[in-house]
């Protein structure tokens, strides 16, 4: 066993976004030295530094190292280190420095907890006795303030400064980045203060975590608030302590907040690990960091790559042979004659689309935009360069209906006085059976929506709807392709030009970024990425909407329709997780619109 007075306990905490550490003195357990660093998806690097300057520091002390964290557990095992639960190293840390805490509640960069403390019956010592932790989505932690700094355009540094001068809180989704542009985008084309979107923004996070994660469980002060977005946010604290009813001497926001946990890990190895021996060893475990990354990259070479999207150019050819989608021109009537129509209007989440059908149930007409927030002014816009064209080419238009359907289908309906409105499931279905009238199931994949709808005999049998989360959707691509500088009408040629695509998995939005990040790091391309990204959608599709194990419950027929399968790799995408040849409309961007402009 090491000479005790000649040890330094260190805990690293290597969290989504950053790494702590902490050194801690084994006989007084003070904080003798303390780090918080972004490390930018470069973790082994960023653990390197932290740790050699600490060495530096203590230059004649042996080490006793702890890691936690989300990232914790490879690093212990690369440098012979001790791991410990970060939960657990919570505990020991409130334990020893805050023992009148009842409830944490700790943010960091992609997670938020909830940790419910008690004081143990026999020992009488502090204990967790429930946490509650963010799971698949990312919403109210550090990344989420980070993806409205950007909306903003103001640094994530900045933030803090500008929803302290905020006046006023508006409605903001805390439960999701995506949900929450959707919301902030409208305000900013109004003109509300961004000040006062950045406090809201800080309400909706303590909204979040407080509905979301305590889930019903009393949060009873005094509450301990810990990890960087609240240790460098004193406006988000406030916001929890107004949103709690607790004042500023039943909240505990502790000096260090940002290594708390860090310390936790530090003190773990006076007691979880006090009997243990220690096989971490200044040179040999600094110099496993150094190749931390090589010998990753050398495991993940061993593992097989993911397939292709095509084989050859010959299926290629054959696949767009088979999914034929129409052009953007339509046929330009006679002049001098009238056309008999009937007008769909879809409101969609994040485009506006609307379709002209002649009586024979053509589709003779038709627009598909970004709504950018303002969905009736681009309708307006939209509906009057529709007229002016009809003008020139000296054809008068007779519109029989007008129906609506969409998110904002009885706003719509108000606007343009319509004949009927329906439900979107409805739209669906009906455009689905025109196209396929023994449909046995419909996908569809709009901009912040998903939607997958059962039919037996021509009868809706089950409707499942994406809720709290994004991912998944049109906006959850167009997010990444435009981080990456890419084109939206050129990201299928992209990902089918993707050598060695990448295996992202379904994931959280947020989440979904630090992956990308270390893909680029460790060498891959825009288009291998891109091509990771259209086949995340369709895993997140079926992990975390659709959630069957049974494939063949889809039946033969599968009707796939919404803007995103105008994009070709998740079509293709879908066939290859399902081995299904979907059918997809000729323009599926519209053919909700086109079922919603018929008459009863």
């Amino acid at each position: 066993m090491s000479n005790l007075k000649n040890d330094l306990w260190v805990g690293v905490d290597v969290g989504s976004t950053t790494v702590k550490i902490a050194v801690v003195d084994p006989e007084t357990s003070k904080l003798l030295h303390y780090t918080y660093q972004r490390h930018n998806a470069m973790q082994a690097q960023k653990v390197y530094e932290v740790l050699r300057e600490a060495h530096g520091l203590f230059p004649e002390k042996n080490f006793r190292v702890a890691f936690c964290g989300s990232g914790g557990q490879p690093f212990a095992e690369a440098t012979h280190a001790f791991f410990v639960q970060e939960v657990v190293a919570n505990a020991l840390a409130v334990r020893a420095t805050y023992p009148e805490s009842r409830v944490a509640i700790e943010l960091g960069g992609q997670d938020a907890k909830v940790v419910f403390f008690e004081k143990d019956k026999t020992t009488g010592k502090l204990i967790a006795s429930d946490m509650r932790m963010n799971g698949v989505c990312a919403g109210g932690t550090g990344a989420f303030i980070d993806q409205v700094a950007e909306l903003l355009r103001i640094k994530t540094e900045a933030f803090e400064g500008f929803a302290k001068r905020g006046q006023k809180v508006y409605e903001i989704s805390g439960r999701c980045g995506v949900f929450a542009k959707t919301d902030i985008q409208p305000m900013l084309n109004s003109g509300v203060a961004k000040e006062d979107i950045a406090l809201s923004s800080f309400h909706a996070i303590a909204k979040q975590t407080i509905g979301g994660l305590a889930q019903g469980m009393e949060i009873k002060p005094p509450v301990i608030f810990e990890g960087g977005p609240l240790t460098f946010n004193p406006t988000l604290v406030r916001a929890f302590k107004e949103r709690l009813g607790i004042t500023d001497e039943q909240a505990i926001v502790p000096e260090h907040s940002e290594v708390l946990v860090a310390m936790g890990a530090a003190l773990s190895l006076g007691s979880m690990f006090a009997d243990q021996e220690c096989q971490y060893r200044r040179e040999g475990s600094l110099d496993s960091l150094i190749h931390f990354n090589e010998t990753r990259q050398a495991e993940n070479k061993a593992k097989a790559a993911a397939d292709l999207f095509f084989k050859n150019e010959a299926e290629y050819k054959m696949f767009l042979e088979e999914h034929k989608m129409a052009g953007n021109n339509y046929p330009q009537p006679a002049s001098g004659s009238t056309l008999n129509v009937y007008l769909g209007i879809d409101a969609g989440s994040t485009t506006t689309k609307f379709v002209l059908m002649d009586e024979q149930e053509n589709i003779v007409d038709g627009f598909y935009a970004s709504n950018n927030g303002e969905p009736l002014q681009v309708l307006k816009n939209a509906l009057n360069e529709l007229s002016d064209r009809y003008e020139e080419y000296g054809c008068t238009l007779n519109i029989l209906g007008v129906g609506t359907t969409g998110y904002g289908e009885q706003l719509f309906a108000k606007a343009v006085h319509a004949d009927f409105h329906t439900v979107e499931t409805v739209a669906h279905a009906n455009a689905a059976q025109k196209i396929c009238p023994d449909v046995s199931f419909i996908l569809d994949i709009g901009g912040q929506d998903m939607k997958a709808i059962s039919v037996q005999d021509g009868v809706v049998t089950g409707i499942i709807l994406n809720e709290a989360c994004s991912s998944g959707c049109g906006s959850f691509i167009e997010t990444y392709a435009r981080s990456l500088g890419i084109p939206m009408e050129k990201i299928a040629e992209l990902a089918f030009n993707a050598k060695s695509p990448s295996q992202l998995g379904s994931r959280c939005t947020v989440f979904m970024n630090s992956s990308i990040i270390t893909e680029q790091r460790d060498g891959k391309q825009p288009e291998d990425i891109i091509a990771g990204i259209c086949r995340s959608i369709i895993n997140n599709v079926f992990t975390k909407v659709i959630r069957i194990r049974n494939l063949n419950t889809l039946g033969k027929k599968v009707v796939v329709q919404g803007g995103t399968f105008k994009n070709n790799a998740v079509l293709r995408a879908f066939e290859q997780y399902t081995g299904l040849k979907p059918i997809r409309p000729e323009r599926p961007g519209n053919s909700r619109a086109a079922l919603s402009g018929l008459t009863p």
